[in-house]
């Protein structure tokens, strides 16, 4: 896998986000994104550490293929859930504890 496949593959695989969302939490446009994750066109050092910074990936990944994807481990995903979590209600927060019980609940019985 190339770079901006991997780059790819963390964007739609790992992060589930649209090029719009990806691209503005590294502060590029979205075409740019477009045109990085197709190959044609390479990524400047700032988005490769801006990318990165936000994201919490291993540089080695993105440029070798070398794992983890994440530094010590970490999932950016779980973070930004727990930052989204502290936002909420404690009604919300009682809503969303129903609903994943529930989620957990038909993993199960997959």
């Amino acid at each position: 896998m190339e770079p901006c496949e991997r780059v790819r593959h963390l964007r739609k695989k790992v992060l589930n986000l649209t090029l719009e969302e990806f691209s503005k939490r590294i502060n590029i446009s979205r075409s740019n994104l477009n045109n990085i994750e197709a190959g044609r066109i390479g990524f400047t050092e700032r988005v490769l550490f801006d990318i990165c910074r936000t994201f919490h990936v291993r540089k080695d990944w993105i440029k070798n293929g070398e794992e983890p994807i994440f530094e010590d481990g970490e999932n950016p995903l779980d973070t930004e859930i727990l930052r989204l979590y502290a936002l909420l209600t404690d009604d919300s927060k009682k809503y969303l504890y129903g609903y994943i019980q529930r989620l957990l609940e038909e993993q199960q019985e997959e």
